[in-house]
């Protein structure tokens, strides 16, 4: 079976829907998403399973964008049943550097709100997650503080203890410090202007560091009239939108043609087998330096 074509997504079974999620790629229609909110909470377990099996994260082309479309769809149905699928997205997203999954999920568990606080606290306190899991949950806690306004301070006073603790990792702690700059929280300036020094001084002892922020910036981050929410609240669901369908589609195909003419030129053009093995797990055909590293999104 293949979408194309396809003009009633409702004359599908609820198994030849979920079949879709692995043969389309990275251009699954917005009325097969449709279709799966429509048919409403019987999807999840579904979807449920496909984001909380490892195996699924490991998959060839084009079953790799599973995992995507099912972390997207759940996100949507802004419900405590999805938590299960999202929480192992959360997991497997990072350990296998998916980071169109990684980028969204805080704005995701921010529509789930108030259920999902826990469940990312406890990841956020757990050192064994890792730092990039770790931060992933804070920045979700942070995304919920946006719609849930009694949990914000909490929130924002947790950062600051992992912004001022430095036996964290240091990755870690820049999220915690944006997370504070992005809420503009003034009341954590001495904190984040303690931190902004280190980063300095960071800069000072490694020629090519770039540090999060400096201390000299704080005052001006922190007296802008506007917060910086937009990584918070992003829209997920605009993937699916054609525009954005063919824009990811020209973008790499400019990008493919580039580098044949640059390995034309240089005299190095791979074997299938060799571009195979460098390429970026989307299923661009593109480095992953060069796509999802660098993706639009």
């Amino acid at each position: 079976m293949n979408q194309t074509g396809i003009s009633n997504f409702k004359a599908l079974t609820d198994g030849e829907l979920i079949e879709l999620l692995f043969i389309s790629g990275d251009s699954l229609s917005h009325d097969a998403v449709d279709e799966f909110l429509e048919r409403g909470q019987r999807m999840i377990p579904l979807l449920n399973h496909i984001a909380a099996d490892k195996n699924s994260w490991t998959r060839p082309m084009p079953e790799w964008w599973a995992v995507v479309h099912a972390t997207y769809i759940l996100g949507s149905f802004e419900s405590t049943d999805t938590l299960p699928g999202l929480l192992g997205a959360l997991r497997w997203a990072d350990a296998f550097d998916n980071e169109w999954v990684t980028e969204d999920l805080p704005s995701i568990f921010g529509k789930v709100g108030r259920p999902a606080y826990g469940h990312l606290l406890a990841v956020a306190q757990d050192f064994s997650a890792g730092w990039g899991a770790r931060s992933i949950a804070l920045s979700g806690l942070a995304a919920i503080g946006i719609r849930d306004k009694l949990l914000l301070p909490g929130v924002l006073d947790f950062a600051a203890k992992i912004v001022e603790n430095e036996t964290e990792p240091l990755p870690f702690r820049q999220t915690a410090a944006n997370v504070l700059l992005d809420f503009r929280s003034k009341r954590h300036s001495r904190i984040l202007k303690k931190f902004g020094r280190e980063e300095a001084l960071r800069r000072d002892e490694i020629a090519s560091y770039e540090g999060s922020f400096y201390d000299w910036e704080v005052d001006e981050f922190l007296s802008s009239d506007n917060n910086d929410l937009e990584f918070y609240e992003r829209d997920w669901l605009s993937f699916y939108d054609p525009e954005e369908r063919q824009r990811r589609q020209e973008y790499w195909e400019e990008e493919r043609e580039t580098r044949d003419r640059e390995d034309k030129d240089n005299g190095r053009a791979l074997f299938p087998s060799q571009r195979e093995q460098s390429n970026c797990l989307c299923g661009s055909g593109l480095p992953y330096e060069d796509c999802c590293m660098r993706k639009v999104h």
